[in-house]
C-alpha cells in the first residue's frame, strides 16, 4: 500500500473485523513502528533527556543501568550497559494528540473546548481550551464540571456496562485512542487503557556536566550596592556546591538578578553511544475490544451490530495510524532536537513466533487517507463549545472542607 495509491477503506478490516473470539487467535495483537533517531547536530552530539524530581542523585535523567562491568562507550555492538529514557508514553501522547486540532487532521475529530468566564484585572474575560489540550482528556475535572458531564458520565457507563464505544467515540474518540481514568467516586471509577502508546529511549549513554557564569551588567559597587554583597561572596561558589541553586534568594541583588552566580558541575545532558529509537505500537487485542451494541427485548444478552462495529473500529484504527506519524519533528526540548536516520520499520505482530515478519506500509499520506474515509463513513461528532461551571467547583470545594474537618485526628480513637 504506498503511498501513491487510493488507498481501500477495508484495507486492514481482516485484522480488526472479527467479532468471534475463536477466530481471534489467528490475528495479530499489534502494529508496531521502530523509527532509528539520532541528534539533528550529529551522531556524536549531546542531547538532553527530561528532568525529574530526584533527591541525592547524580543527575536528574531516568537511566536504568543494565550490567556494571563495562562503560557505555565500550559497548560493543548489540551490548546494552543502561538505558536512558528521552520522552515517555505520557509526553509523547500530549505532543500526538493536539496535532489534531490542526488541518486538515481537526476534519477527523469533534471539536470541544471548554469556556471559563472570569476576571482579570476587574476586566471580564472568557478563557477557552480545547479538550485536545486537557491533560485527563475526557475524565479531566474541566469536564467533569462542565454542562457535558452528564453526557460524558453516560457514554463512559455505556461503555463500562454494555461495551459499547459509540456514545465515547462521538464525544472524545481521542479519549480511546490514548487512554484515561475517571477516577472520581462520584462519577464512574473507570480506567480505559490507551490503543497507542510510544516511546523514546536511548542505550549506553554517558552523563555529562556543564558549568556557567552569569555576570551582572553592572559591578553592585559601581551603584552603591557594595554593602550588599555578602562578605566572602565577591567570587564565584566553589566547584562543590549545589550551584543550580546559585545562592538565589539569599540576598536582595541575587533575587533582582544583579548578583554574579555560578552554576558549576550542573547536569550537562548525556551522550549516547548506542541507539536512539522510538517504538510505537497500536494494541489491535483492544481495538478488536470496540463495539456497538445494541440492547434485545427481555432478557436476551446484548447484541453486536457487526457493520457498525467494524466503522467504529476503522475509525479508532484510522486515527491511532495518524496520530503515530503526526510529528512533523522530534524537537522534544532545548537540546534535544531529533532526526532519523533510517528509514522506519512496521511490523504485524503475532502471538506465536513466526518465520517472517509481516511489514506494512505506515505513511502518512496512507494513514491520512484511510483515517478521512474512515471518519467520513463513521460520522464525526458535532463541534462544541461547552462552559465551566465554577459555582459546581467552589460547592465541591466547600464540600470536601466540611467532610475533612468531620474526620477525627490522628490522636483520636
Amino acid at each position: 500500500m504506498s503511498d501513491e495509491m487510493n488507498v481501500p477503506s477495508d484495507a486492514y478490516d481482516k485484522y480488526i473485523k472479527s467479532v468471534d473470539w475463536l477466530k481471534d487467535a489467528g490475528l495479530p495483537v499489534a502494529i508496531t513502528l521502530s523509527e532509528a533517531l539520532e541528534p539533528s547536530e550529529g551522531k556524536d552530539a549531546i542531547i538532553f533527556p527530561p528532568t525529574f524530581a530526584v533527591k541525592k542523585a547524580e543527575h536528574p535523567y531516568q537511566i536504568d543501568p543494565l550490567r556494571k562491568d563495562i562503560e557505555p562507550q565500550a559497548a560493543q555492538p548489540g551490548e546494552e550497559v543502561n538505558t536512558c529514557l528521552i520522552d515517555s508514553i505520557g509526553s509523547q501522547a500530549n505532543r500526538m494528540e493536539p496535532c489534531f486540532k490542526k488541518v486538515p487532521l481537526s476534519s477527523l475529530v469533534p471539536q470541544v473546548e471548554v469556556s471559563l468566564r472570569t476576571k482579570v484585572n476587574d476586566e471580564e474575560k472568557i478563557l477557552k481550551v480545547n479538550l485536545l489540550d486537557i491533560g485527563h482528556r475526557i475524565a479531566d475535572g474541566a469536564i467533569r464540571f462542565s454542562n457535558l458531564r452528564d453526557d460524558v458520565t453516560k457514554a463512559i457507563k455505556t461503555l463500562r456496562d454494555e461495551a459499547n464505544a459509540e456514545p465515547l467515540a462521538k464525544l472524545a474518540p481521542t479519549s480511546l485512542v490514548f487512554g484515561f481514568w475517571d477516577s472520581r467516586p462520584e462519577t464512574t471509577m473507570f480506567k480505559y487503557g490507551r490503543l497507542l502508546s510510544s516511546t523514546i529511549r536511548a542505550t549506553n549513554v554517558a552523563v555529562a556536566k556543564r558549568s556557567a557564569q552569569f555576570n551582572p551588567a553592572f559591578d553592585p559597587s559601581l551603584i552603591g550596592l557594595a554593602d550588599e554583597v555578602p562578605e566572602g561572596e565577591e567570587q564565584s561558589q566553589s566547584a562543590d556546591e549545589d550551584s543550580g541553586k546559585a545562592a538565589d534568594g539569599k540576598d536582595p541583588l541575587s533575587k533582582l538578578g544583579m548578583r554574579a552566580a555560578p552554576a558549576v558541575k550542573t547536569h550537562g545532558g548525556v551522550r549516547v553511544y548506542g541507539q536512539i529509537t522510538r517504538r510505537t505500537e497500536i494494541n489491535l487485542v483492544n481495538l478488536r475490544a470496540l463495539a456497538v451494541t445494541k440492547k434485545a427485548d427481555g432478557d436476551t444478552p446484548l447484541k453486536i451490530d457487526e457493520d457498525a462495529t467494524l466503522k467504529l473500529r476503522r475509525y479508532i484504527l484510522g486515527l491511532a495510524l495518524v496520530a503515530a506519524r503526526s510529528q512533523m519533528h522530534y524537537a522534544l526540548r532545548e537540546g534535544c532536537l531529533l532526526v532519523r536516520s533510517g528509514e522506519a520499520a512496521s511490523r504485524l505482530v503475532y502471538t506465536d513466533p513466526r518465520p517472517n515478519l509481516e511489514s506494512i506500509d505506515w505513511g502518512l499520506k496512507s494513514a491520512l487517507e484511510y483515517a478521512q474515509k474512515a471518519a467520513e463513513d463513521f460520522g464525526v461528532g458535532e463541534k462544541k463549545t461547552i462552559d465551566f461551571d465554577t459555582k459546581k467547583v467552589k460547592e465541591e470545594v466547600e464540600k470536601l472542607k466540611k467532610e475533612s474537618k468531620k474526620k477525627p485526628g490522628k490522636g483520636s480513637k
